[in-house]
């Protein structure tokens, strides 16, 4: 146990980790209020919100209609607020829309908005019964539930820019766990016993993942706390689909409450967390400067990316499991029928990596 605090307590006084942390966390809390709130528009009853006050309105008017949709509660939001139909050139959407006549719009108008100079205006709404939204609660066998969903894309969203901050920051800060103390030359002095060197290993391997778990949790907290103090976290049994803005009736994961989604994502996030951590050790355990271990391990995180253009099918489900497409909301809704692959992926990327790592480490001349 001593030795696994001294080694976490290396890890997490290094300069990049203490720098780094509260960096990604003020970077994801200007992003949440500039991109996310900041964009934020509600027109109610002729008057324009902005900001954190068109998120309050929007709360406030919905709570009115809170519960089952359906052709009368569309009809009585529609005779309320109206149709949306202002459109300004560059922005790709209606002006004067609220959440309500937005969402309504949106599922149930017979006019549509592909961007600002390629729109109709709605005239009527369409039966429940006759859209996507209808087909969906057949196929699903649920009702379809009108709520405010915003905080729930807001979390999904900024969750996975903080994924990605996360995993820079892990990139760098585990990179010295091998490779510093060859740099150095002290791995030869520490240690010299064969029960001291395997209780060495333990200790930095598992004081890599426990800063990796601090980053994690870090990230989800901070996101959690910001969404629901301005959003709320209402409606978490509203389908996903609509949430993302992508029902679709024959897709399974669109009609899955949003809420066991968001916890599937956070188990991928975890995953493609902790495998990072895993493929920094291993590199960290082959290269002898703390230069090269970043700039590898780097490379191999982003390498699926490459790999992603220029191959399609199995290869895309395979990369679908590493460390930077685990993040994505979008690749989670896309492979979630299979997602067993590339889970199967990650966990075999954590342990061979890990168990490669330590055997490369113990092995090397300065372990020895």
């Amino acid at each position: 146990m001593r030795l696994y605090r001294m080694e976490l307590y290396k890890l997490m006084h290094g300069k990049f980790f203490l720098a780094g942390l509260p960096v990604i966390l003020a970077v994801l809390l200007l992003y949440f209020a500039f991109v996310n709130v900041g964009d934020e528009r509600a027109v109610v009853n002729g008057k324009v919100y902005t900001g954190y006050e068109a998120v309050r309105e929007n709360r406030e008017i919905t709570k009115e209609f809170t519960g089952p949709l359906d052709d009368e509660t569309a009809e009585q939001i529609i005779e309320k607020y109206g149709f949306p139909s202002q459109v300004e050139e560059y922005y790709g959407g209606f002006r004067d829309e609220n959440y309500l006549n937005g969402f309504v719009t949106e599922y149930l108008g017979n006019g549509y908005m592909r961007s600002w100079d390629d729109y109709k205006v709605s005239t009527e709404l369409i039966p429940v019964a006759q859209t996507d939204l209808g087909r969906a609660a057949e196929t699903s066998g649920k009702e379809i539930i009108l709520c405010y969903t915003k905080g729930w894309s807001v979390l999904l969203d900024t969750l996975q820019l903080g994924m990605i901050l996360g995993s820079v920051l892990i990139l760098v800060s585990v990179s010295p766990v091998f490779a510093e103390e060859r740099q150095c030359r002290m791995s030869a002095l520490l240690f010299t016993s064969e029960e001291g060197r395997d209780r060495d290993v333990t200790a930095k391997i598992a004081a890599a993942f426990t800063l990796t778990a601090a980053v994690y949790a870090a990230v989800v907290l901070s996101v959690f706390l910001s969404v629901g103090a301005v959003y709320g976290l209402e409606g978490g049994n509203c389908m996903t689909g609509i949430v993302a803005g992508s029902l679709n009736p024959v897709s399974t994961v669109t009609m899955k409450p949003v809420l066991s989604f968001v916890l599937l994502s956070l188990g991928a996030d975890a995953l493609a967390l902790m495998s990072l951590c895993a493929v920094v050790l291993c590199v960290s355990a082959h290269y002898e400067t703390l230069f090269y271990t970043v700039a590898v391990s780097g490379i191999v995180w982003v390498m699926p990316l490459l790999i992603r253009i220029l191959f399609d099918g199995l290869g895309y489900v395979v990369m679908c499991g590493t460390p930077l497409f685990l993040v994505m909301t979008g690749v989670l809704m896309d492979i979630y029928s299979i997602l067993f692959i590339p889970a199967a992926v990650g966990t075999a990327t954590l342990i061979f990596c890990t168990m490669n790592g330590r055997r490369t480490y113990m092995l090397s001349e300065g372990g020895r």
